[in-house]
């Protein structure tokens, strides 16, 4: 199932135009809109296109909210395209309601998310590319603040904010917060680029590649990378986007999976930006973080993870000792944990 390729140049539409929200749904974007941008910038010059892709599958209870809140953006030139992977709830039918204001869309099996990205990638004829899932929506004026960064900053790379962490039903629970990009804190700390939050150059994509398909977890954090080691990237100080956080993210299945993705990347990882010894230390203290985190997450999980907490805690020690030193009362607290999950583990 899909819908035909539609004229390029979309501007947003009103509120009034689109499809009436379910009853309750109530404030941004169901009741409320953005403010309408004019066709030009204060300059004169055309606003550059951006592209939206979505990839999606069986998110149909999320899904309206994310279409909703690229459309009534306010923007004057946006290329929305969704990439369904063949849903089997309401996300084609809710998709089909809004079918008039996309470039184009599809529901049909793929390959999984960065498949699907890059498939609505090539799609799109936009300056400005972006991704936002069918979970997590964009808030008023996102897509203009990222625009305007661009123009006041030619040859950048990527423009990203910070994204506000929210639970299923929207309550917020922190935020992500969007630093100036740096090679070292994005391996030895964690990434400070927000992927709801992020677009990229149409140039810097063709010139270091989409997603890596071959990632399932960390796509989003290897193109950071990649463009950020070539290019400049732009951190503005807004909150661009709400980010979901599914309970199904926390499952051990999950955080195994993420630490060996990003383990795999640092080793594979190469840099001419600072000497052969300084990079192999960096290396060694990002797979060492990663083994902290994963030690701190098998305690976190339970369900008698005592032993693989102690490995991981290990192996992050013995790989790069600072990590764990400089953070004294968490390495105590996994410690403890430990004990006491294998205490009582004999009583039982």
């Amino acid at each position: 199932m899909s819908g035909p390729a539609r004229a390029r140049n979309l501007r947003c539409p009103g509120l009034d135009e689109l499809p009436p929200p379910a009853p309750g749904r109530t404030g941004w974007p169901w009741t409320e809109a953005g403010p309408q941008f004019p066709a030009t910038r204060p300059d004169g010059q055309p606003w550059p296109r951006v592209s939206i892709v979505t990839p999606s599958l069986n998110q149909g209870r999320f899904i309206e909210e994310t279409i909703r809140s690229v459309l009534l953006q306010g923007y004057p030139d946006v290329e929305y395209i969704i990439i369904d992977g063949g849903s089997t709830d309401e996300s084609a039918e809710i998709i089909q309601r809004y079918e008039r204001w996309l470039a184009y869309w599809v529901s049909e099996p793929d390959r999984g998310q960065a498949h699907a990205i890059n498939r609505g990638w090539a799609h799109s004829t936009g300056q400005i590319l972006a991704y936002i899932n069918a979970d997590d929506f964009y808030l008023s004026g996102a897509i203009a603040a990222a625009a305007a960064a661009f123009s006041a900053q030619p040859g950048s790379g990527m423009v990203y904010g910070t994204a506000m962490i929210v639970d299923e039903a929207g309550k917020e629970l922190r935020a992500w917060e969007a630093q100036p990009f740096d090679l070292r804190t994005m391996l030895a700390v964690g990434s400070i680029v927000p992927q709801p939050s992020v677009f990229f150059s149409s140039a810097a994509l063709k010139n270091v590649g989409h997603l890596n398909e071959e990632w399932q977890l960390i796509m989003d954090y290897d193109l950071c990378i990649r463009i950020g080691m070539q290019y400049p990237a732009v951190a503005i100080p807004e909150t661009l986007t709400k980010f979901r956080n599914h309970p199904q993210s926390k499952t051990r299945l999950r955080f195994e999976a993420l630490a060996d993705e990003v383990i795999q990347f640092a080793r594979a990882l190469r840099t001419d930006q600072m000497s052969p010894w300084a990079w192999r230390t960096l290396q060694r203290a990002t797979i060492s973080r990663v083994r902290y985190e994963l030690a701190l997450a098998y305690v976190r999980d339970g369900q008698r993870a005592e032993s693989k907490a102690v490995k991981q805690l290990l192996k992050s020690i013995f790989l790069y000792p600072p990590f764990a030193l400089r953070r004294p009362l968490l390495t105590a607290h996994i410690m403890r944990r430990v004990l006491a999950g294998r205490f009582k583990g004999r009583d039982r």
